[in-house]
């Protein structure tokens, strides 16, 4: 990436010599474009960001560049802008492990999904410089799963004896419209302790959101598949989540596979005490 920090001490040179040519087309003459992050005391500032700008309303992608949270908020990190009157764009947080296609960012199949934020921007151009004014959203849910009751299976000695494996038809995020990408969706995330399990989820595009549980072999008494649960149904019913959410929060379900309960927790964004160290 080239270092927008090293044009800055030329860049009067470029108006003064823009304004000498008074016929000139001013959509020609640089013009520097800012970022100003509202909520940027909820990250840390060496969080890396991949920022685009296209032409409006074209589309023409004019410039695409990775940069640090903390180079947006002192100033030292922008855009040069020629030959359009409006601009528009996008930038993520967190996308590592994601694949690109155009604006599009999909997870492939069989991994987790990323702890992905954007902020998305549209705006006119105007002469010498201008500053966007910018807010993150977050693109993600934080699931952790709680299944009870291991003790009471006979042949697990206290194990679980299950795994799980989380499927769905929402695999990643349109960076620049803000909207879900439709594509196969599978994750077999690992035991963290005694029946509990964690993953991320994507904001989702339809309803096919499900959880299915598989025996392990010799800690149950049938094998292969067991259950699968609507996982969509059960945070729409026990939590109230719609996937239209600004924030998509972080959740907590804790299931008794043995009474077939659930209960669903449910913890907004910015009420977490710690920052997002991305």
């Amino acid at each position: 990436m080239i270092s927008r920090a090293l044009i800055l001490p030329i860049a009067a040179c470029l108006l003064v010599s823009c304004r000498a040519v008074v016929l000139e087309d001013r959509t020609m003459c640089p013009s520097f474009l800012f970022f100003d992050v509202a909520d940027e005391s909820h990250f840390q500032k060496y969080s890396d960001v991949f920022t685009t700008v296209y032409a409006h309303p074209e589309g023409r992608l004019l410039d695409e560049a990775g940069t640090s949270l903390g180079s947006i908020d002192d100033g030292l990190f922008f855009f040069t802008v020629r030959g359009t009157a409006a601009v528009k764009g996008y930038g993520l947080m967190g996308e590592e492990g994601l694949l690109r296609d155009g604006s599009e960012w999909t997870v492939p199949l069989g991994r987790d999904y990323a702890p992905l934020f954007r902020f998305g921007y549209m705006a006119a151009v105007e002469e010498e410089s201008f500053t966007v004014p910018v807010e993150f959203t977050k693109e993600y849910s934080h699931v952790m799963v709680q299944f009870l009751g291991a003790d009471t299976f006979d042949y697990a000695d206290g194990r679980f004896p299950f795994y799980i494996t989380v499927r769905g038809n929402t695999c990643g995020l349109d960076g620049l419209t803000g909207l879900p990408v439709r594509g196969p969706f599978q994750v077999t995330p690992e035991e963290m302790g005694i029946g509990l399990f964690e993953f991320n989820l994507p904001r989702q595009a339809d309803h096919d959101l499900v959880l299915e549980m598989y025996a392990r072999e010799g800690l149950y008494e049938y094998r292969d598949f067991q259950v699968s649960y609507s996982l969509y149904e059960i945070l729409r019913d026990k939590g109230g989540i719609t996937w239209t959410e600004k924030n998509l929060p972080d959740l907590y379900i804790e299931i008794n596979y043995e009474e077939t309960t659930v209960y669903v927790g449910v913890y907004p964004w910015g009420e977490q005490e710690l920052q997002y160290g991305l």
